[in-house]
């Protein structure tokens, strides 16, 4: 099946090959999504991460301590051109209107409005005005249709203003030794610059300095949780090196300092930004069958038209003849249908909005109902980001895990409250048994591989809202709370207190409700694991039974974990079982690996398989029931993640033992 899937996959590569090809052939324009494409592509081939510092400063004509000359600086900026991203030259309103007046199917109405004045104006019964009052119709319905798809069109705003929000104003620059504030579009290769908590990255830097630096590259990458820049161990791959931060993402906690090495369109969302606005607009499905429709009802209505003209001659005079022609084909004109799709697109438009999609193109509505699979590889771009367990296995058995423990208990309390009239069977039971040893170890190792935990800070927009809701004020009227510092502003305290109230509602919410910190993968496992610990069990929940089993920490005081990599594709954390013995004397006592990962990539480290109790060296036997499962869980379009453990022999490995997980990217 690999095979078969490796064939198909170079198949489909050969063919969009030849297509580029053939589009290459073509004519050229600004802007070409070609060379777009090929400026992405290099991006993989940078090196200048790679360079040592000596090679850096000497390539970019620059100083590690001071930074370039304003000569070179000017110099490069004459070279280069600003920091900043450029701009597709917008296409003025007017011609947009006037695109939206004149489509294909709008210049078929207009042109059978225009054929109605004339039949009026030729006819001899003045009296009979239905020709006029027709062609004023279908005049005012094509204008009004036009008017009403370009506003629609102008809602959404330019894809360039979207990238103008990474962008910061001014950032601290180091020139001829002398630190200060630079806007940002002065900015030239090998300028040094300092980024610190809550800044924007203002160019591509290579870091030279960092102390706990965090930046979140959820403009680039779609991933949302925060990355730890570091020096060592730099990786080939741009996007995975520690010493890299991108322009236009945010430093989330600590402080760089790095040198400029790309800038303005050069940079990786400059790239990105212009390949953006390269892609020309194709043809909708819709846009295809309409066009192909007026086409065959245009030939039908002029060629029922000339040949009853033509038949007619020989019974009746030209004039009659003509206004008979005029009303055939205007007749076989579809009128209302223009309306009715102008109407029916922007209803759908009206309710996709509702649900925070703005549609920048009516036609496109119909290309995404007609659509039959949608890939995606990101949480929450076409989802909620909300995720639940749904099916486990363990002891060589899938279980159904649908059912959250927290459920099915308050569900249980609520019917048995109904005394005589409960019913029982209205109650959904966990097809797992909590008592299980399997299950009770595969829940406690999800817990311990795991870092998420349940906690909720109100947003301000969320707190204003509330406020305004409550207080009964229009929300332009609450002051922000970033406004609301001092303890003697009016607004501190009832900032506060709604804070409270919103955190306690919070609280009184069902797990399965509640919000979780952390990974997405990691809320479902969370919310699964938690009422079972904390109730069925009485471990007293996921943060108790961590901290009773607490990351083993190093000499440097920093915990001995590997954050999830696309590298790896998996977490790793060693945690000491029991911290009340500081010699272990037993591997249970002692310190145990836990990781969390792909099932491909944990399988490969992992000799034996827990079965009822026991831990069963790995055959081909429980390999296939393995595979079946994951096979199974894939097929059904869920997110499959497996676990594993070691206990380490305390003869070998002490509670003391220094381990480097430092240099995981070289496994």
């Amino acid at each position: 099946m690999i095979g078969d899937f490796k064939r198909n996959e170079t198949d489909i590569l050969q063919k969009l090959d030849k297509l580029a090809a053939t589009q290459a052939k073509g004519k050229k324009k600004d802007g070409d999504v070609n060379s777009a494409m090929s400026a992405n592509n290099e991006i993989f081939k940078w090196d200048d991460h790679m360079w040592s510092t000596e090679k850096l400063c000497k390539e970019f004509k620059t100083n590690e301590a001071k930074g370039l000359t304003t000569a070179v600086a000017a110099e490069t900026l004459g070279q280069d051109g600003e920091n900043a991203l450029t701009e597709k030259k917008a296409k003025p309103w007017y011609c947009i209107f006037l695109e939206e007046q004149t489509g294909f199917f709008s210049l078929l109405l207009w042109f059978g409005s225009f054929l109605c004045f004339i039949g009026y104006a030729i006819q001899e019964d003045k009296e009979d005005k239905a020709n006029l009052y027709l062609g004023i119709v279908l005049g005012v319905v094509v204008f009004l249709t036009g008017v009403f798809s370009y506003m629609q069109t102008s809602k959404a705003a330019s894809l360039m203003d979207d990238f103008k929000n990474f962008i910061p104003q001014t950032a601290e620059v180091c020139r001829d030794g002398q630190w200060g504030s630079l806007p940002s579009r002065q900015l030239v290769k090998g300028d040094l610059i300092k980024v610190k908590g809550g800044d924007n990255v203002p160019a591509d830097l290579i870091l030279l300095q960092v102390n706990e630096m965090k930046v979140n590259n959820a403009s680039l990458t779609g991933e949302s949780e925060d990355l730890l820049r570091y020096l060592e161990n730099k990786h080939q791959n741009v996007f995975e090196t520690g010493n890299v931060a991108f322009f236009g993402t945010q430093c989330t906690g600590g402080t760089g300092e790095g040198i400029v090495f790309r800038t303005g369109d050069r940079t990786v969302i400059g790239r990105i930004a212009n390949l953006t606005i390269a892609a020309e607009a194709a043809e909708t499905p819709l846009s295809i069958e309409i066009e192909r429709f007026i086409k065959i009802i245009s030939i039908v209505a002029i060629s029922l038209g000339v040949g009853f003209f033509l038949f007619g001659l020989a019974s009746y005079d030209v004039i009659t003849n003509l206004v008979f022609m005029i009303g055939i084909i205007v007749a076989n004109v579809p009128e209302g249908l223009l309306a009715t799709v102008t109407v029916s697109l922007a209803l759908t438009a009206k309710s996709m909005a509702t649900k925070m999609v703005l549609v920048k193109n009516l036609e496109s509505v119909e290309t995404l109902g007609s659509t039959s699979c949608i890939c995606s590889d990101k949480t929450g771009t076409l989802t909620q980001n909300r995720m639940t367990v749904s099916q486990i296995f363990y002891d060589r058995k899938i279980v159904d895990a649908d059912v959250n423990y927290q459920i099915y208990k308050n569900t249980l309390a609520r019917e048995q409250e109904k005394g005589a009239d409960a019913n029982l069977k209205n109650v959904a039971e966990p097809k797992y048994d909590h008592n299980d040893p399997g299950f009770k170890t595969l829940i406690q190792g999800v817990t311990l591989s795991t870092t998420s935990y349940f906690s909720y800070s109100p947003t301000d927009d969320e707190l204003r809202a509330k406020i305004a809701k409550k207080e009964k004020k229009n929300i332009k009227l609450i002051p922000e709370r970033k406004d609301v510092t001092e303890e003697a502003h009016p607004y501190f305290p009832v900032y506060k207190s709604y804070a409270q109230e919103m955190i306690d509602e919070e609280a009184k919410l069902s797990y399965v409700k509640r919000r979780v910190q952390g990974d997405a993968s990691e809320t479902g496992l969370v919310k699964f694991s938690q009422p079972l610990l904390e109730d069925a069990w009485a471990m007293g929940g996921i943060n108790e039974f961590r901290q009773a089993h607490p990351c083993v920490k190093g000499p440097d005081g920093n915990e001995y974990q590997i954050p999830f990599s696309s590298d790896i594709k998996f977490n790793c954390i060693i945690r000491d079982m029991n911290v009340k013995v500081k010699e272990a004397t037993n591997k249970e006592d002692n310190i145990t690996v836990f990781i969390k990962g792909a099932p491909d990539k944990v399988i490969k480290r992992v000799s034996k398989m827990l079965v009822r109790g026991e831990e069963i060296p790995m055959d081909d036997q429980l390999m296939d029931d393995y595979d079946a499962a994951n096979d199974r869980f894939a097929s059904m379009g869920e997110r499959v993640l497996g676990f594993a453990r070691t206990q380490l022999e305390p003869t070998e490995f002490s509670k003391d033992y220094k381990f480097d997980v430092k240099k995981w990217k070289s496994w």
